[in-house]
């Protein structure tokens, strides 16, 4: 299991890094051709797009690595057996969250699947294809959490 998890944040990292060069590259050639005079129509459209996909990816590995926004100051004050359920209960809550992106990002994606992007003839259902992806990765993740917290096994 730990091979597989080392693997999957690989991945993880090498996509997000993948996602946020071309960011870089979209928002430059917009910024150079209209310094050129000559504007690219798409570049604004795309970066949007891989915002949110990069945004999905940053989630990912932050949840993966548990450095996700998350306040401690109750938490942390609780007692052993008390922390364990509320660390189990707050993971219970990302749990149902990521099962509803993931009973909900499909019929997104499939919604918009024959909408065309403004600027490409591409489908504006790429903009949602992270969402049960992501939801997935998380669900699995919530579960081995709280599984740990129940045990009382150090993360």
């Amino acid at each position: 299991m730990t091979r597989l998890s080392g693997w999957l944040d690989g991945a993880l990292r090498v996509v997000a890094v993948l996602l946020l060069v071309s960011l870089l590259l979209a928002v430059m050639t917009g910024v150079v051709s209209r310094q050129l005079g000559d504007p690219v129509s798409w570049s604004d459209e795309a970066a949007q797009y891989l915002l949110v996909w990069t945004g999905f990816a940053g989630w990912m590995i932050g949840a993966r690595g548990r450095e996700h926004i998350r306040i401690g100051a109750v938490v942390d004050l609780l007692p052993g057996g008390a922390r364990r359920a509320a660390e189990a209960l707050i993971q219970l809550l990302c749990l149902i969250f990521a099962l509803a992106l993931l009973w909900w990002g499909w019929p997104l994606i499939e919604r918009n699947w024959d909408v065309e992007w403004v600027s490409l003839p591409l489908p504006a259902g790429l903009l949602y294809v992270p969402v049960p992806f992501a939801a997935a990765l998380l669900a699995g993740q919530a579960l081995l959490e709280m599984l740990r917290a129940i045990r009382g096994a150090s993360p």
